[in-house]
């Protein structure tokens, strides 16, 4: 069995967790650090725990997997906080330096996000002044990127306005932070020169088109090319996704395959679309995630050996808490019952087919589901997602297609199967169940009935929990009523039950949610 080390961006499922899940599909143990090693929320991870695990753990290993994040700053939050200077930072990369050094053979492979500047006032992630400045801030460094490095002069008047508003001593501490995350990235391609790190990723967490990431990701490209590592370092958008990105990628490597993907869309405008929090076109973002995984995007679906099929607006993505407000996604400029059909129609040709649901940003399109539910059997899909942003559905959806594709080509038994279904399971429950239905019912009643702010749960986080627990066992039970108890599966196996355990809310808020689901089959006489 392939035996692959994950240290995660932090401890929440989506880092954690669904890497693990994925490579259960394709036949592979992802083996992670102990939670209390890791990063919660603000809290550090202990650098010092996790040096010694990855010690004790590196010479059973096939690859590694490493959040520079973690490693350098203590998580994915510590990263936008701390204040450990450059040279401690730089000083903790050595740790792979020593680690390829002792075991030359092992694949290692990294990644870290180029910073985000957050276009909110709420400083839950960020520095405690993002409460007053964040906008601000966001602002300076819209207009800063389209004056100094654009040239665009008639915008300078509004740069120095805006400039004058926010403390110096504001603005440095975000400078100087921002310039050592960079100096961190920019010594991460050293490590992928100097043959440390076998491939690197550079994502991009929260983006848009103009800001200081930019001008970031510009740099970090530039030295890529420079030292001609184009095909072992990539930059694109995404953050929470990475680890299973990078899990289909070693076991395409170990496999020696490389799965071709065929796209389809909703929509003529799809692959055009800007997604929210995203700073280029669908279609490259979707390139980039593929690349990433180790796959190829083909012209043809002749050609193509899973089939990617992208609900996408109509002509601009909303947010799915929101979609009953929401007039650009479902228009006349898409044909949802045609996407539906032409995925039956692919697999019924024999063709692995997943769903990238990035109509919304942030959860499921109420309209697609239940097309799905009376159009597609659930054991014939192979790969659903639709959370958070565009990239981190993408991530999601390719990387499991790929588990699906080697679990095909391995020939991979009930197993894999049933790992499948649980992986498929949970994100229906987690990206529709919880995000597009749960939370907005929670948000709208619950909350307010009970005088409890939205965004600060407080001491009313397990009153929440257990309600949100409540209502999301019920909507997936009749789901899985609907859609999946009692259906013989292809392996010849009749599924006869799924539970919904560990239900909770992972750092105390509305925002994400985390659960395990548990399917039951039977073997058929």
């Amino acid at each position: 069995m392939v035996r692959l080390g994950l240290i995660p961006l932090d401890e929440r499922p989506c880092n954690e967790q669904y890497p693990r899940l994925v490579g259960k599909i394709a036949g592979a143990c992802v083996v992670t650090p102990p939670q209390h090693m890791l990063s919660s929320k603000r809290e550090v991870g202990d650098f010092h725990l996790l040096e010694n695990w990855l010690a004790s753990v590196a010479g059973e290993l096939d690859g590694l997997i490493v959040s520079l994040e973690t490693l350098v700053y203590g998580g994915l939050i510590p990263s936008r906080i701390s204040n450990d200077s450059l040279d401690d930072c730089l000083r903790r990369l050595d740790v792979l330096r020593r680690v390829k050094e002792q075991y030359p053979n092992l694949a290692i492979y990294a990644f870290n996000i180029v910073m985000r500047v957050s276009n909110s006032n709420i400083n839950e992630e960020e520095p405690l002044y993002w409460s007053e400045y964040g906008k601000k801030i966001w602002l300076y460094s819209r207009l800063q990127y389209r004056v100094e490095f654009l040239g665009m002069t008639e915008e300078k008047e509004q740069l120095d306005a805006v400039r004058a508003e926010i403390p110096d001593h504001v603005l440095n501490d975000y400078l100087t932070r921002r310039a050592r995350n960079h100096q961190v990235n920019l010594a991460a391609v050293d490590l992928a020169a100097d043959g440390t790190v076998d491939y690197l990723l550079f994502t991009q967490d929260d983006t848009s088109e103009f800001g200081f990431p930019n001008q970031e990701q510009h740099a970090l490209r530039e030295k890529i090319s420079r030292l001609g590592l184009e095909d072992r370092a990539l930059v694109y958008p995404g953050a929470d996704e990475v680890g299973m990105v990078l899990v289909a990628r070693h076991l395409n490597r170990i496999y020696n395959k490389r799965p071709r993907f065929f796209t389809r869309y909703s929509s003529v405008r799809g692959p055009l679309i800007t997604a929210l929090y995203e700073d280029r076109p669908l279609a490259e973002s979707v390139k980039g995630q593929v690349f990433g995984s180790g796959g190829l995007v083909v012209d043809a679906p002749q050609d193509a050996d899973i089939i990617l099929m992208l609900n996408t607006p109509g002509e601009s993505q909303g947010e799915a808490p929101l979609q009953a407000l929401v007039r650009t996604v479902d228009t006349s400029a898409r044909n949802l019952p045609e996407f539906v059909s032409a995925m039956g129609y692919y697999k019924d040709r024999g063709y692995i087919v997943a769903c990238a649901d990035v109509a919304y940003a942030n959860g499921a399109d109420l309209k697609l589901v239940p097309l799905l539910k009376r159009s597609i059997p659930l054991e014939r899909l192979d790969g659903y997602a639709a959370w958070n942003t565009a990239g981190n559905t993408l991530g999601t959806v390719v990387a499991h297609a790929t588990a699906r594709f080697l679990a095909r080509e391995l020939d991979l038994g009930l197993e894999s199967e049933a790992a499948h279904l649980e992986f498929l399971l949970l994100r229906f429950a987690d990206d529709w169940a919880y995000q597009a239905v749960v939370r907005t019912q929670i948000g709208t009643e619950f909350l307010p009935k009970h005088g409890v702010p939205y965004f600060q749960l407080g001491d009313s986080w397990e009153l929440v929990q257990q309600e949100a627990a409540e209502r999301l066992t019920a909507v997936m039970n009749q789901f899985c009523s609907d859609t999946i108890l009692g259906k013989r599966l292809p392996s010849g196996c009749t599924v006869k039950g799924v539970r919904f355990k560990n239900i909770h809310l992972p750092w105390k808020r509305m925002f994400e949610v985390g659960l395990d689901v548990e399917v039951e089959t039977e073997t058929n006489d």
